[in-house]
């Protein structure tokens, strides 16, 4: 009797599951009844695994009535008095979803047409910037051509003018003969400075009164 009663109480957990608990009907629909599954083809595998409908109850997010299951897709099971299948029309989700890529869509046209803008402003700016600098590297060259074409003027007037004053102090100084230059300790006199004169230098060889 110990042994066959041994034997019977072995038997009886061939059923349970891993922890030693009966597997629930909740824990077993939400097994088939997976989210995004067609609710035809759920309610079918559980006909095949032994559940009625009155084993669940189908609720969707419009109140209105599931009266052909292949239009209805499984968001989630929940567990109260006992499961609960909810769903929603797959043409409702379709639409959602095509609403979903024509705002995706959207938005990357705007963030396209915004980076395009925003590259363009970029380039418009780089050019006037550059432009500016050209500009002002022009102005700067300009101003340093003015400059040495005025110092370059200037120049030119000084020496002119110390020419003129040469001349000017070559006609003014005036020797009479050899005794004057060096009585003013001009002597020897070099053609070109104050004072020379053809008459003074004998030789004729650019220096008188030597």
């Amino acid at each position: 009797m110990m042994v066959l009663g041994l034997v019977l109480a072995g038997c009886s957990g061939s059923s349970d599951g891993a922890d030693g608990k009966e597997e629930s009907i909740y824990s077993k629909i939400v097994a088939i009844a997976k989210k995004g599954r067609s609710l035809a083809d759920v309610k079918d595998e559980l006909k095949d695994a032994g559940f009625s409908s009155s084993d669940y109850e189908v609720k969707n997010d419009t109140d209105k009535m599931v009266l052909r299951a292949s239009n209805w897709v499984v968001q989630s099971v929940e567990d109260e008095d006992k499961p609960v299948i909810n769903v929603r029309k797959a043409s409702d989700i379709a639409q959602e979803e095509e609403a979903k890529k024509v705002a995706e869509k959207k938005k990357a046209a705007e963030e396209a047409a915004a980076k395009k803008v925003a590259e363009e402003k970029k380039a418009a700016e780089e050019a006037a910037a550059k432009k500016a600098a050209e500009e002002e590297a022009a102005r700067k060259a300009a101003e340093e051509q003015a400059a040495a074409q005025a110092e370059a003027q200037r120049q030119a007037e000084e020496t002119a003018r110390q020419a003129q004053q040469q001349q000017q102090a070559q006609q003014n100084v005036h020797y009479a003969n050899c005794s004057e230059v060096r009585a003013a300790g001009a002597a020897p006199l070099y053609q070109g400075q104050p004072g020379y004169n053809g008459k003074l230098d004998r030789d004729h060889d650019g220096v008188a009164c030597e």
